[in-house]
């Protein structure tokens, strides 16, 4: 249950006067006191978390250029292209990262979802990275409180309804500023111990989920099992059209790709017919 020092109508007050301030801009340093304050000097609250089981898969996309066409793809041509970005290409926030921080951004179970996450359906072909838990992997949860087992009175309801709807605006391109606030609330409210990374609705999607990791858990909790080079011009909805894979030389880390029906290629996904 959460439970303030103030009264509801104190905070419903501050709640109108953050979300006023936000639309002209709160500078990054003030973002973190102005959330807390709206609550209070002395509140508390439940917070709820869950975790995915070892050998769950994970999917990620990436675009990949309709001039990019000779093997290897210059979209995947070494290991590092297949996990997050380097910082030094982070020139903008994200949902959860700083500039110049790199952080894995992944669909549990779902392909499909991972390539609505890309905004790749405009490209002919996309690279959908498949990764899989070396371990059981715990998640603090944004979004998804009216089904959680969490309170359901007022003051609670008011409380996550608050973060869960700031957490989830869809942010424009050229407004990537509004992140400080969506990475301020997972930062603040949604730190826990012992957690590997953050669960939260899709912005795309909102009936699914996303996977964010701290940085620098990625590679800790998930193994890269291959990369699915696939036709978009002829994809069914979760019936992805591989058109072929990738798996990487563990000295060098460069690609190798591999034809359909090849014995590489059974031997990384053999649900590939």
């Amino acid at each position: 249950m959460f439970t303030s020092n103030i009264h509801v109508e104190e905070i419903k007050r501050r709640i109108e006067q953050f979300r006023r301030d936000a639309e002209k801009g709160i500078q990054d340093a003030d973002i973190i006191m102005r959330l807390s304050s709206i609550f209070g000097s002395d509140f508390s609250f439940l917070a709820q978390n869950r975790h995915y089981e070892k050998g769950t898969q994970f999917f990620r996309a990436r675009a990949i250029d309709n001039s990019d066409t000779n093997i290897p793809l210059r979209t995947i041509s070494c290991e590092a292209d297949a996990w997050e970005p380097p910082a030094e290409f982070i020139r903008t926030q994200g949902r959860l990262n700083l500039v110049g921080q790199g952080i894995l951004y992944c669909c549990p179970g779902d392909p499909d979802l991972a390539i609505d996450e890309a905004r790749a359906r405009g490209n002919n072909h996309v690279a959908v990275m498949v990764y899989r838990s070396v371990r059981k992997i715990n998640v603090a949860v944004l979004g998804d409180y009216q089904k959680s087992a969490l309170p359901k009175d007022d003051m609670t309801q008011m409380f996550y309804s608050f973060l869960e709807e700031e957490f989830a605006r869809d942010v424009p391109p050229g407004h990537e500023d509004r992140y400080s606030i969506t990475r301020a609330i997972a930062d603040t409210f949604f730190n826990l111990p012992y957690q590997d990374a953050w669960c939260y609705r899709s912005v795309q999607s909102p009936q699914k989920y996303n996977v964010a990791f701290l940085p620098g858990r990625s590679r800790q909790n998930l193994e890269l099992v291959g990369v699915m080079i696939c036709d978009l011009r002829h994809h069914l909805p979760s019936q992805l059209k591989v058109k072929m894979v990738v798996d990487f030389d563990k000295n060098t880390g460069e690609a190798r790709y591999h034809r359909i029906g090849s014995s590489a290629q059974k031997g990384l996904f053999p649900e590939i017919s």
